[in-house]
């Protein structure tokens, strides 16, 4: 099991093993095996940081622009 983001998407991969797992059980919980743990944190962190970097910075910087373009200018 992967998660990845690309072009704004999050999108999940399952192995063929993984999805008749999830598919024999829809609706329940699914054990996964503890070592998945890791790679799963390093996908989500990974997927975070670019949805981050992509999005919410820029959106950030908009906002900001914008609250200094609408300040009055002190005089000197």
């Amino acid at each position: 099991m992967r998660i990845s983001y690309i072009d704004g998407k999050l999108f999940l991969s399952l192995t063929r093993d993984e999805v008749k797992l999830v598919s024999d059980n829809v609706g329940s919980p699914v054990e996964l095996p503890i070592e998945q743990l890791n790679v799963l944190k390093d996908d989500v962190h990974q997927a975070y940081t670019s949805y981050w970097s992509k999005i919410i910075v820029p959106l950030l910087i908009r906002e900001h622009q914008r609250s200094q373009n609408s300040t009055p200018k002190k005089k000197k």
